[in-house]
């Protein structure tokens, strides 16, 4: 019995086992572990959750999803999510220590956060239920998930180099040169014409400030004192009275776009750029108006007005623009291709 047992289990081992092997070996395989050969988006992206105050790992594309969902609304057109999906895939590998970028400067050991006014928004699956409803989460998760996934490793380059891919929510009309919201021109961030978003809503809102208010917001004096002297009962009377400058806030330079570079504010000059961080303005492309104790500033957009309008970008899909056409028009002379993890891009 012992002996057809033993028999019995190398006919198996020769069946299982050692054929298989002399056959992959015959026709010029070997066995052995896997080489790293995943591109860049399969890779994890460290991530900065401001909700959480923790640093997660993720799936990049699945990251992608998370900053699509939560950048534009998921009513807009298929290829306008696709532009913002190869946007903010763009985005997010330009700053990734593993494609030769620095990683996120506010949170350490993080390649980026989730903070729009620094990195890229983002939202769990969770949230983007909750935000809009479980009635439009299965049709809305699915069209985002579709299109991160067709285009799936797509980034923006410029002369072989991944690019800042700038994007905003509304430009009024007109995006602007990177040089005149922030310091240095860039080639592929050109101010083009966007008048075809008149058919959407122009954001357009209006904010009143106090002179205390402008004041304490910004640490500005807009008030001069001015002494008069009187005679009373034969001698002379100083009287120092205050008032508000006569000019208490100046624009001095604008972009052809209408965006402020430079405004005065009382006694001191800020960028526009500043201005809008400082008292929570919706975008730079401004007027004001001054009456009594209050100045009235009304902005037009939203966002810094360089590289993408987003809602731009929804009209454009809407006329039956596909999202490198859309990209295109944003980022002047760029090229969308796949980003391979040991390319040089």
């Amino acid at each position: 019995m012992g002996k057809w047992i033993v028999l019995g289990v190398g006919f198996c081992f020769l069946i299982v086992i050692a054929i298989p092997l002399i056959t992959v070996w015959g026709y010029g395989f070997s066995i052995k572990p896997p080489e790293d050969g995943l591109s860049l988006s399969d890779h994890t992206v460290k991530v900065f959750v401001v909700s959480l105050n923790q640093i997660l790992d993720m799936p990049l594309e699945e990251y992608i999803e998370g900053v699509v969902a939560a950048e534009m609304p998921a009513s807009f057109g298929i290829e306008a999510l696709k532009a913002q999906a190869v946007a903010a895939r763009t985005f997010a590998l330009k700053r990734m220590p593993v494609s030769g970028g620095s990683g996120c400067g506010n949170h350490p050991g993080a390649d980026i956060c989730t903070d729009h006014r620094h990195c890229q928004a983002w939202i769990s699956q969770d949230e983007l239920r909750e935000r809009i409803g479980n009635v439009n989460y299965r049709r809305y998760s699915q069209k985002i998930r579709d299109a991160v996934e067709s285009t799936r490793g797509l980034v923006m380059t410029y002369e072989g180099n991944l690019i800042e891919a700038c994007y905003h929510s509304a430009s009024g009309g007109a995006t602007d040169n990177a040089e005149e919201v922030w310091p240095g021109a860039v080639p592929y961030l050109r101010g083009v014409s966007t008048e075809f978003e008149a058919k959407e809503p122009d954001f357009r809102e209006e904010n009143s400030f106090t002179m205390d208010d402008l004041e304490k917001k910004l640490g500005v004096v807009v008030r001069k004192k001015t002494s008069s002297v009187y005679t009373v009962a034969g001698k002379s009377v100083q009287v120092i009275s205050e008032g508000r400058m006569d000019k208490p806030i100046e624009i001095l330079e604008a972009s052809k776009a209408g965006r402020v570079n430079r405004i005065r504010i009382g006694d001191k000059i800020f960028s526009g750029y500043d201005l809008r961080t400082l008292l929570g303005l919706s975008s730079t492309k401004m007027t004001y108006r001054v009456a009594g104790d209050k100045v009235y500033i009304t902005t037009t957009g939203r966002g810094h007005g360089v590289g993408m309008s987003q809602y731009g970008a929804n009209v454009m899909a809407s006329a039956g623009k596909n999202f490198s056409e859309i990209l295109s028009h944003y980022y002047l002379g760029v090229s969308i291709e796949k980003h391979e993890k040991d390319g040089s891009k």
